[in-house]
């Protein structure tokens, strides 16, 4: 609607392990044995299937929804052309150096048998509280024989690591405390020696210990202990640190930094499965050992030291390896304390298994090479809202680690990495010719996934042939095929792609979920961050998207998050069925900022149908009725006056649409769906239909064409024409319908630009002044109440004071008269004059309980300077907006919560005021009012009648009327014959004496205040 073409193309992310899951599911197997015991070839080709499985229903849903896409040429990630550029991708990050093969320790799932990226672990529901042991552990030293025992004391909340256990490590600045404790025990006490960070003593030691030498951690490295677990048995060749030596002694005390003293003991047990542990390894040059390994099982047996006794069997999963540690370190009285604590603990995001940290040899992009351009581009991108950008994702660049690029399972994209068996040299193949060429030939039915791929092998030119280079086994992350959507939908840079990204690239802007912070923007904005840095790539050196829109989560009324379990889902298709596709997306778009939590709640939806889809359709059903009469409006044969020869009140409505336009506009720039949602509402119901129709439904029900009929339909019509197109990407199919009958012949309503604002038609003194009177009309309604007057009972008069002489001056013109006293029903103005403070006033008091907690010391100036505001900043308080309130230290923000607000009255009737106006009516009622209030209900009740009758708006009646005795009643009726018939289309009007024939409808009018009248009407 902006006059740009954007290929809306679908597109289909089919590899990861959520396809395997759902795929083991249906096949009833579990893990990679069970997989590769059923045939990798058929478990990959179930898994090609398994990701159309809700492919129409997608489509279907999407559709529906006004979610319009290219589905009939999507990308497909598991494609050759999509796989083929994901290949040309990481062939040119390995020629920039970027991609290496290392071991690292990562979070690994033991079910799934693979790694986790780090942004993975920002995927929503990771992090769970769970409660897991709390062990403070003895690690004894040696000592001579009739010595009381001596021992380090260190605490961890994983006793499945203990077997693990290669070294102690202590903060070389910290200082420790080697003290003796005494322990009661039923037959006497337990005296031993232990060694604890001093800054701890008290919180880990009982009560009583005696401090016996203090130390800095500096000091203590080096020191040995004994082992727990026969560490023989469980050390493999291929746990070894790479290029480690075995310098390092193992059961040792050594230093870090990392150490601190919040929690624990000061002294940390090291096991290769925390990244610290395994720097400490590498650093130290430390053969480490493991007991779970890749599936999370333990693969030898784990036995007390110089005994054959087991303590955890093969295959026991980590786990459940806690308790048999434990007691077995209790039966030993190795276990200094046992407690249990929560903590946040994270899962497997596919399958929800507890996660733990594994040394495992994967691929690794060195994003951390680039990491400033990523920083510096980010500062590019105009984040809706800012702060995700500033700080979730700024800050996420800020700590960015290498991306673990490679995954050990099967269907998925192949790592394109070729290796040596012998010089461990890697050949990175960028395409499917090239590895053709290179090998010579391809199999039958060759297939660039796994298993065929892997029966491709190649000569290594770094050993002159003499040995053979294979494929790695990993495959690719599939947050790679995502965060390459931008090259790979177009085969980019093969055939066309390159030309075809040229026009699309960057991305004006991205949306998808908080969550994707660290997923999906992350690897867009990796991926692309690098590839706009290659000469050759002929691509904008910026950013992959230039704004990126953040939703929220939607959660249910109650602002818990949606599940099946907890049987709080909402079925899209019935609330489409029972609400419309309007509603539903207006009731998402316009509840709050996008990026905030949604409560979504069902009766939402009917208030959405309710105010504005019902006060839409029917101010359009308003305008058609009448637009539709032999003397309606066709806009294409009449004679439409100039705006500037229109009346006021059409001025004032083509002014608002134009100014509605340019804020509407505004917020579609600024991504501020919420904003726009609200501008529209408020217009269509506030302005529209409750103030221009409802103002002006005399002049369209006025016989006869004329110009100021005529300039009532065109501003109606242009209004509600506007309306249709800038609601057209919120609710697509009212504004379909809307613009078709309103714009025939001008096509689609989504086809055709978004209007642009016509300052020439802008009046901002006038829309002022109707700011104004729309201000005044409320508290006059808010008096009337308070009075019990009815709107149709006519009053004298309206007194207005006002400290804004420009405020007064615009009440002054005949339009803002016309509006006040027509709207209110009000004869005249009495007095229209400055307020000299003689009435009323507004004040301020500080609520000391809730903003002393805020503000401390500066509550007393604060309140002084709110018993000081200004009535007109009273006002703005009283409304429920804020205010600034300047203090010595700097201004200060002050809310409605933190002040009580107060009308002093000085007058003995009742006023209204907010600080810029007071007003009061003058309500004493002669029989002349009263008689006019009384017709004006009757005309009411006869219309109300004639609806009843189901009469058709130009239908024509005779009127029968009675007012038996009331005088006042008769008096009104017989003096204003030619109203009531005009007003109720009763050419014919008959007062008193005897009504003849069956009349169509009958009834008795109690009109208030002891006055009634029978009234009978026949239709002519």
């Amino acid at each position: 609607m902006l006059g740009a073409r954007v290929m809306r193309k679908a597109g289909w992310d089919t590899h990861g392990l959520p396809v395997e899951l759902e795929v083991e599911k249906k096949l009833g197997i579990s893990g990679k044995p069970q997989i590769e015991q059923y045939g990798v070839a058929k478990f990959n080709a179930q898994c090609r299937e398994s990701v159309w499985t809700y492919k129409k229903d997608w489509e279907e849903l999407s559709e529906r929804i006004g979610y319009w896409l290219d589905y009939q040429n999507p990308y497909i990630t598991y494609s050759e052309d999509y796989v083929e550029s994901v290949w040309y991708l990481l062939k040119r990050f390995h020629e920039a150096g970027l991609v290496y093969h290392g071991r690292r320790v990562l979070p690994y799932c033991g079910r799934c048998g693979t790694g986790l990226s780090s942004h993975e672990l920002g995927q929503p529901g990771v992090y769970r509280d769970v409660q897991d042991p709390s062990v403070t552990v003895r690690f004894r030293l040696a000592v001579a024989a009739g010595a009381e025992p001596e021992s380090f004391l260190a605490w961890t909340t994983t006793p499945w690591t203990l077997p693990s256990n290669f070294a102690l490590v202590v903060n070389p600045g910290v200082d420790y405390v080697r003290s003796r404790v005494r322990h009661k025990l039923s037959g006497g006490e337990f005296v031993e020696i232990v060694w604890v960070a001093k800054a701890r003593a008290e919180a880990v030691l009982p009560k009583g210990f005696e401090v016996l030498e203090t130390l800095p951690g500096s000091a203590l490295v080096g020191r040995a202990y004994e082992r727990l677990y026969d560490n023989s048995a469980v050390l493999l060749p291929n746990n070894v640190v790479e290029g480690a030596s075995g310098q390092g002694e193992r059961h040792r005390v050594y230093a870090a930094d990392f150490v601190t003293t919040e929690d624990g003991t000061g002294i940390v047990h090291q096991a290769a499965y925390g990244v610290d542990d395994w720097e400490v390894a590498t650093r130290e040059r430390i053969a480490t050992f493991l007991g779970p390994q890749q599936d999370g099982r333990f693969h030898i047996p784990v036995f007390v030291p110089g005994t054959q006794t087991q303590v955890v069997p093969v295959q026991t999963w980590f786990k459940d390896a806690d308790p048999l540690v434990i007691e077995d370190l209790k039966q030993r009285h190795l276990l200094f304390r046992n407690a249990r604590e929560n903590h946040s603990y994270p899962h497997c995001w596919r399958c929800d298994t507890p996660l733990y940290y594994f040394p495992s040899p994967a691929w690794y992009i060195r994003t951390t090479a680039y990491k400033q351009r990523m920083i510096d581009f980010n500062k590019r991108i105009r984040w809706v809202p800012p702060e995700v950008g500033e700080k979730r994702f700024g800050e996420w660049l800020e700590n960015n680690v290498d991306w673990n690029i490679s995954r050990d399972r099967y269907w998925g994209t192949p790592l394109p990495f070729w290796v040596c068996s012998g010089c461990e040299f890697v050949q990175a193949i960028g395409s499917a010719a090239e590895l053709a060429s290179l090998a010579g030939s391809l199999p039958a039915g060759f297939d660039n996934h796994k298993p065929l791929i892997d029966e491709v092998v190649l000569d290594c030119p770094k050993c002159s042939g003499k040995q053979t280079l294979r494929r790695t086994k990993a495959v690719l992350d599939c947050w790679f095929d995502s965060g390459a959507m931008p090259f790979a939908q177009y085969h980019w840079p093969f055939g066309e792609g390159r030309a075809k990204l040229a026009e699309q690239f960057p991305a004006d802007f991205i949306a998808e979920g908080l969550d994707q912070t660290r997923g999906w923007f992350y690897t867009l904005h990796a991926i692309g961050s690098f590839v706009t840095s290659l000469p050759d790539a002929q691509l904008p050196d910026g950013p992959t998207f230039k704004t990126c829109a953040v939703n929220g989560l939607v959660l249910d009324k109650d602002g818990v998050k949606m599940s099946k379990r907890l049987g709080n889902v909402v079925d899209p298709w019935a609330m489409i069925r029972e609400h419309g596709v309007d509603a539903v997306r207006w009731y998402l778009l316009s509840s709050g900022s996008p990026w905030q939590p949604k409560r979504f709640d069902p009766e939402g939806l009917l208030e959405v149908r309710r105010r504005l889809i019902g006060t839409l359709t029917e101010s359009y059903k308003f305008f058609s009725m009448y637009a539709r009469l032999p003397d309606g409006f066709d806009p294409a044969r009449d004679t439409i006056p100039p705006p500037q020869n229109r009346p006021e009140i059409d001025r004032w409505l083509l002014s608002r649409t134009q100014s509605l336009v340019a804020e509407v506009r505004r917020a579609y720039d600024a991504i501020d769906l919420d904003g726009a949602c609200h501008a529209i509402e408020g217009f269509v119901i506030d302005e529209l239909s409750n103030w221009y129709i409802r103002r002006n439904r005399r002049r369209v029900h006025k016989s006869g064409k004329g110009s100021e009929k005529t300039a009532a339909f065109a501003t109606l019509h242009a209004a509600l024409e506007a309306v249709a197109l800038l609601v057209a990407p919120l609710m697509p199919y009212l504004a379909e319908m809307l613009y078709a009958r309103l714009a025939s012949g001008k096509g689609s309503v989504h086809a055709a630009l978004m209007p642009e604002p016509d300052e020439t038609l802008v009046d901002r003194e006038l829309e002022a002044s109707m700011r104004i009177v729309t201000r005044i009309v409320e508290m006059g309604r808010a008096l009337r109440e308070r009075a019990g007057m009815k709107i149709r009972q006519p009053l004298r008069a309206i007194h207005i004071r006002s400290s804004h002489e420009h405020s007064l001056e615009l009440l002054r013109t005949p339009f803002a008269r016309e509006q006040i006293l027509g709207e209110l029903n009000i004869r005249d103005f009495g007095t229209l004059s400055s307020d000299d403070g003689k009435l009323c006033t507004l004040r301020a008091k500080a609520n000391f309980r809730v903003l002393g907690k805020r503000l401390g010391a500066r509550m007393k100036a604060a309140a002084t300077a709110i018993e000081a505001l200004e009535p007109e900043r009273v006002a703005i308080l009283r409304s429920g907006k804020p205010v600034e309130v300047q203090l010595a230290e700097g201004p200060v923000e002050v809310g409605p919560e933190d002040v009580s607000v107060t009308v002093e009255s000085r007058a003995d009737f009742d006023i209204e005021t907010d600080g810029r106006f007071v007003i009061f009516l003058d309500t004493q009622l002669d029989d002349e009012l009263l008689a006019e209030g009384l017709l004006r209900e009757l005309i009411s009740r006869v219309n109300a009648l004639r609806k009843k009758a189901g009469l058709a708006v130009t239908d024509r009646i005779r009127l029968w009327l009675d007012a038996g005795r009331d005088p006042l009643l008769a008096a009104a009726l017989g003096s204003q014959r030619a109203l009531i018939s005009e007003e109720t289309l009763a050419p014919e009007l008959v007062l008193g004496g005897t009504a003849l024939g069956s009349a169509l409808l009958a009834e008795e009018l109690d009109l208030g205040g002891g006055h009634v009248v029978h009234a009978r009407l026949w239709r002519l």
